[in-house]
């Protein structure tokens, strides 16, 4: 499976016995990652180490920007403007009923001596349905706004808000994206130092990578690239202009990074770089590269990642990749290929047939 995700599979090495101080011997760090050079050192070390990160330079234009802004501004402005209304009618009910509890008498008192059942059972289902409204509305959707002002933890309590502060619309910016959720079994662990990544872990990294540092994608402005697996990492992006605003760091050399803390040392992959192949590689691989752009020549590409997360599930199940399941994956691709409208006869007269397939290498 060393091929079948790309370009080349990462290719885990022996594991590193060096001390936190030493770097990992070359062969201990992951393909197509390396150390990251003494330029990206100032930024990395602003990073959290318990995610993954990418980064890419947003040249959109600052009107395109300013729009972008414009929008989750209104949005959080109007939820304030909910909230103090809300605070301004709700305010009075919550002091009265707290009155209530030092036995003065209110409009929200009730005597359990004179009232029935159904009045005290009125009372509680009332009062409960107030709170968890309100709990709706100020905690939660008021979330919003409050992220949006201040941040969060993962963010280091810079929010959008903040970041633009920071930064400004410029015509130049870096974005900076931080793995959700999905990161933190390849970044756990008691000692990091003894703790190499299995290949599914590999192929997982590279696949949620590839796709969100597509050229298509990241054209797109910054706040519009939020989705299921990356988050806008707010402090980062603002730690990056400042950095370079001090003549510590270059923007140009934060295009196009996935960064990653392995081994206790910072790793970079310079995701579109040209990756130099070992000959024995290269017919592999020039067939994978025809798979895959022949499917997003077609407008098709989600096919191709869909297909090797398959190929990645069914060789990390019990008995391996064995005939019976490689039919049955062919069998799918061949459904995916007819569902979404493609020619199976001629995309495969376009790659060459199946051999050679990622999951069918001989």
């Amino acid at each position: 499976m060393a091929r079948s995700a790309g370009k080349r599979g990462f290719k885990s090495g022996a594991r590193s016995n060096t001390t936190p101080a030493s770097a990992p011997a070359p062969s201990s760090i992951p393909e197509p990652f390396r150390l990251v050079p003494s330029a990206l050192v100032p930024f990395v070390s602003t990073l959290p180490t318990d995610h993954v990160y990418i980064t890419h330079l947003d040249r959109s234009p600052v009107s395109v920007k300013k729009q972008a802004f414009l929008v989750p501004l209104i949005l959080n402005i109007i939820i304030i403007g909910i909230l103090c209304v809300r605070a301004y009618y709700a305010a009075p009910i919550y002091l009265s009923l707290i009155i209530t509890v030092f036995h003065y008498e209110t409009s929200y008192q009730v005597d359990p001596s004179v009232a029935d059942k159904g009045d005290i059972l009125s009372a509680i289902v009332s009062r409960t349905f107030l709170m968890m409204t309100d709990y709706a509305i100020f905690w939660l959707l008021g979330s919003w706004p409050r992220e949006f002002i201040l941040g969060s933890i993962p963010n280091r309590f810079v929010g959008p808000l903040g970041w633009k502060m920071n930064v400004g619309f410029e015509e130049t910016e870096v974005i900076v994206r931080r793995g959700r959720k999905w990161d933190s079994g390849l970044l756990e662990g008691v000692d990091d130092r003894n703790r190499s990544w299995a290949v599914d872990e590999e192929l997982l990294l590279k696949f949620k990578i590839e796709p969100a540092m597509r050229k298509s994608y990241t054209i797109k402005t910054g706040l519009s690239l939020l989705d299921k697996d990356w988050d806008l990492d707010y402090c980062a992006m603002s730690d990056a202009h400042r950095l370079a605003a001090d003549g510590r760091a270059k923007l140009e050399d934060l295009q196009e990074l996935a960064l990653v803390y392995y081994h206790k040392q910072w790793l970079v992959w310079r995701v579109h770089e040209a990756i130099e192949l070992p000959v024995t590689d290269i017919e592999g691989d020039t067939k994978v590269r025809k798979f895959r752009e022949t499917l997003t020549d077609l407008g098709r590409e989600d096919i191709f990642f869909r297909w090797i997360e398959m190929i990645q599930y069914e060789t990390s199940q019990p008995g391996g990749f064995v005939e019976g399941k490689k039919a049955e994956a062919l069998r799918e691709l061949q459904r995916m290929l007819t569902n979404k409208g493609v020619d199976e006869e001629r995309f495969w007269d376009g790659i060459g047939g199946q051999k050679g397939l990622p999951g069918f290498e001989e």
